[in-house]
């Protein structure tokens, strides 16, 4: 595989209070620009007869870090538990106290792949994820320009059923954003194919053609137009214990 592109890290709210996982408050989460996804695994061995007899291996958790061109608001408040509002006409308050607890969300991405010269979107979907901020870093301007971006780390596990990660293969980007969408609990705009003026036929025998010659009834016809609406919804878009020794692999897009 060749992965040639990252692109609309998507982030929704989990919740896991009803059995099974749904996802709420989702979001775009900035411009993708990085994403590594390191699985941390337990395994141990059992010598016999002096030889090794058995080995296992067990996935515990995933290290994973995503960077992005930027942080949106809605982060904070769904990400990292902080309390955001608004103050005055144009200012947002985000207050970071002691006690705020991150969330855990789910996330969204894509890929572009190419395949035997054939573009594919590789769409992925964590289903746990716990992430932490990062270390800020901030320079002045000098004479070159240096842009600084956020880098937030966190660590995914599974929910209920060991599930953690899922991976759809689609020939269209949109199919693949259209996907996570749908994991994500965004709803997705619903225009009807048709629409406009509907009309109820039969004759209304409430119009004569008179000797004046004024038509006011016509066949086929109530001599009213209905208009057709056509409706649609905006759409919006851990940790684990260790056993035995631990090996680490790792994507990095």
């Amino acid at each position: 595989m060749a992965f040639v592109g990252l692109a609309k890290p998507t982030v929704a709210k989990l919740d896991e209070s009803m059995g099974t996982p749904k996802y709420t408050d989702g979001f775009t989460c900035g411009k993708a620009m990085a994403l590594d996804i390191s699985p941390q695994y337990a395994e141990g061995s059992l010598f016999a007869d002096n030889k090794k007899s058995e080995y296992d291996k067990e996935f515990k958790y995933a290290d994973v870090t995503l960077g992005t061109d930027t942080l949106p608001i809605q982060a904070h408040k769904v990400m990292f538990g902080h309390e955001v509002s608004e103050e005055g006409k144009s200012g947002t308050s985000i207050k970071n106290r002691t006690t705020d607890s991150s969330n855990y969300v789910g996330l969204g991405i894509y890929m572009d792949e190419k395949v035997d010269g054939l573009r594919k979107y590789v769409a992925m979907w964590i289903y746990k994820v716990k992430f932490a901020e990062g270390q800020e870093s901030f320079k002045t301007k000098g004479d070159n320009i240096e842009y600084q971006t956020p880098s937030i780390g966190g660590q995914a596990i599974g929910i209920d059923d060991n599930l953690w990660k899922e991976t759809m293969i689609y020939d269209t980007e949109k199919e693949a954003q259209d996907w996570i969408d749908e994991m994500a609990g965004i709803k997705q705009a619903q225009t009807p194919e048709g629409g406009g003026e509907s009309g109820s036929g039969g004759n209304s025998g409430e119009g004569e053609v008179s000797g004046g010659g004024d038509e006011r009834g016509k066949p086929g016809g109530d001599g009213t137009e209905d208009e057709g609406t056509s409706g649609g919804t905006a759409g919006g878009e851990s940790g684990g214990e260790e056993t035995g020794g631990e090996e680490n692999g790792g994507e990095t897009v």
